[in-house]
């Protein structure tokens, strides 16, 4: 063979190779990036405590954000929704919003993620807190679509008689199928078309009865699933990524699941999960499940990410495509967890920060500005031996917020509504670890000091002897005193926590704390003992069998504590507010009702029963000055203990002298 033949054919072989390498896509690596329940933590900056905190906030989520797109540019960044609620600089922009404020800017939230670039966000339950208008108006900001395919226009999503459901009438939009140009492994130019479906809990029609009522019907996230997975395959989706505000929950599928991504994950033609709502980590937090592989993460077989709160953590999922019959099909996933450096001197990113930096100084101002005046002081300093203020004002706004959901409807039957609170700041954690306020203008960032944690409040349905052994369990925070003994005893039991020492309100109750425990702090019964007496309601002995609502706060009512009867079995009511939240309103509509000030003074609903003369009974609180003037007649200040006292340094030493 001549040599120019044998050119010819080694051209032709080349050329045939590279038609052959165009003609068949490489593989794709797609990144699909997740960012949820914010709730409004654009910085990581504790509001009631006027302080940094590095634990959480967007700005330093951002740096993973920009990290995680720069090692793959074929990416999705998503958002799945508690974004605008959550935080005072939330409800700053709320107050504000009737100055026109979203009218010449975006939400601070939405300035920040403008300027990371998402692709696309979905509505939680939390969206919907402060009404539709306001929510289109905030929705207006960003400068990337949103979804959400279970919310219709009242009157929409109708059954006929066989079943069949009219799908018209959403209120939003349900779905978008975002054709993306990506690169391959052999650095050719592909598309790819990804669905991505949007779903909010059904419960927000609970939740935010006032704002959606008569606007709104919200259909069960399953079922919208099913309907709306195969109609995105029909028009072309190669993916579809079901961006869910849900939580996991593997037990059986009910109709209108709050937490329903194990079943969701059923659903056939989805090939990734967004998850939020729980603010739990996924891979991570549920080990035990079926059909989990933390390892993976996966939900029977579908990768899935659940990336906590406030932005803690990030969560990606990395899909490996091949196409098959000419339609993209993923082969490999993995999904993943990254958390934010929140080491001190970590960095934040500075856009983000510049870019809502008024937004948050203004935050402060508002914070700081009075919300009216109490004509005594709150404390806690003697929050274990007789009702306290700082107690009672936290119950006092828990009751009348349950009050008003009995008569919106939300609280069915016209039960006695009770009302549980505890000593959260009780000195365990030193002697600065008590909540003062002073006499005089009390502001939003008082708040801190009346409820350190970050609860929802929920209502359970009990009966009068549930009640009972409610507060038997908490009598359990006392040591027994023997009446014989002349030398001293200490009367608290300081491996019992404070937090569950709950004071129950609305009844009246004495408590003998010569009788021993009826049980132990991990709420097992060790004893007969009968500590509470004298339990009455409107005076009259409290019924083993007449039924109340008790408000306490999602920890109690889920079984935190171990409290008898009390399991999570008997949740009436989770509201979508924050205790804190609930706690500044009822301020502001104190005050807006005393504008020359309000007492806090605690009504006394129960005492420590009279101990003998004689008996010797001491217990540990504050040194400062303040504490020792508002003992009262009960309690006698004794001595304060040096600052290297192995024990209790620096802590003042108290007789109760209630004989």
């Amino acid at each position: 063979m001549k040599l120019g033949a044998i050119a010819a054919i080694v051209l032709l072989t080349a050329c045939s190779n590279e038609n052959d390498s165009k003609a068949q896509p490489g593989t794709v690596s797609l990144r699909l990036i997740q960012t949820s329940d914010i709730h409004s933590n654009v910085l990581g900056y504790d509001y009631y405590q006027n302080k940094e905190d590095r634990k959480f906030g967007l700005s330093r989520t951002a740096l993973l954000i920009r990290a995680a797109r720069a090692e793959n540019p074929n990416n999705l960044l998503l958002d799945n929704g508690d974004l605008i609620q959550g935080t005072p600089l939330a409800d700053y922009i709320f107050e504000q919003s009737g100055a026109g404020y979203l009218e010449k800017q975006a939400h601070p939230v939405f300035k920040a993620m403008n300027e990371l670039g998402y692709d696309a966000g979905n509505l939680g339950n939390h969206e919907f807190n402060y009404g539709l208008d306001y929510l289109g108006k905030v929705l207006a900001g960003a400068e990337f679509p949103y979804v959400n395919a279970n919310v219709f226009e009242a009157g929409a999503f109708k059954r006929d008689a066989k079943g069949q459901i009219d799908w018209s009438g959403n209120k939003f939009t349900p779905y978008l199928l975002l054709e993306r140009q990506v690169t391959d492994d052999k650095g050719q130019s592909q598309t790819v078309k990804v669905g991505i479906l949007g779903l909010t809990p059904p419960q927000v029609l609970q939740w935010d009865k006032r704002h959606l009522e008569g606007k709104v019907v919200v259909a069960d996230m399953v079922e919208t699933a099913n309907h709306y997975v195969p109609e995105l395959r029909a028009k072309g989706a190669d993916l579809v990524v079901v961006v869910a505000h849900t939580g996991i929950n593997a037990n059986s599928y009910e109709a209108m699941m709050e937490n329903s991504a194990w079943h969701l994950a059923k659903v056939k033609g989805i090939d990734a999960l967004m998850l939020g709502h729980a603010h739990k980590n996924f891979p991570g937090d549920f080990p035990d499940l079926p059909e989990v592989d933390n390892k993976a993460g996966t939900l029977s077989g579908i990768p899935t990410v659940m990336p906590g709160y406030w932005g803690n953590h990030l969560g990606i999922i990395d899909l490996k495509l091949e196409q098959v019959d000419g339609k993209w099909q993923v082969k490999q996933s993995q999904a993943s967890l990254r958390k934010i450096d929140s080491s001190e001197g970590s960095a934040v990113d500075q856009r983000v920060v510049d870019l809502v930096q008024a937004d948050h100084d203004a935050t402060n101002q508002w914070l700081d500005e009075p919300l009216g005046k109490i004509t005594s002081p709150i404390h806690s300093f003697f929050a274990l031996v007789q009702d306290d203020p700082s107690v009672q004002l936290v119950s006092d706004a828990q009751r009348q917020h349950a009050e008003q959901l009995q008569r919106d409807g939300l609280l069915k039957e016209p039960y006695p509504i009770l009302s549980v609170a505890a000593p959260f700041r009780g000195g365990r954690n030193g002697i600065n670890d008590f909540t003062y306020v002073a006499q005089g203008d009390i502001s939003l960032r008082n708040v801190s000091d009346l409820y350190i944690y970050p609860n929802t409040l929920q209502v359970v349905e009990v009966n009068g002897a549930t009640v009972k052994e409610w507060l038997e369990m908490s009598a359990g925070q006392f040591n027994r005193i023997d009446t014989g003994k002349t030398e001293v005893q200490w009367l608290v039991n300081e491996s019992f926590p404070t937090y569950n020492f709950d004071v129950i309100d609305g009844v009246s109750y004495e408590v003998d704390i010569t009788q021993p425990a009826r049980y132990s702090k991990e709420g097992l019964k060790v004893s007969d003992g009968q500590r509470i007496s004298g339990l009455t309601f409107n005076g009259q002995p409290v019924d083993p069998a007449q039924k109340f609502y008790v408000v306490t706060n999602n920890y109690r009512a889920s079984g935190g504590g171990h409290f008898p009867g009390i399991d999570g079995s008997n949740i009436v009511h989770e509201d979508p507010f924050e205790t804190r939240e609930i706690i500044a309103q009822y301020l502001k509509s104190q005050s807006a009702a005393n504008p020359a000030g309000f007492s806090p003074a605690a009504n006394n609903n129960w005492h420590m029963k009279a101990l003998p003369v004689g008996v010797d009974v001491r217990l540990y609180s504050s040194p400062s000055d303040e504490a020792k003037a508002l003992a009262g007649a009960d309690l006698e200040y004794k001595s304060t203990l040096p600052m290297d006292d192995a024990k209790h340094p620096g802590y003042a030493i108290y007789r109760l002298i209630r004989q």
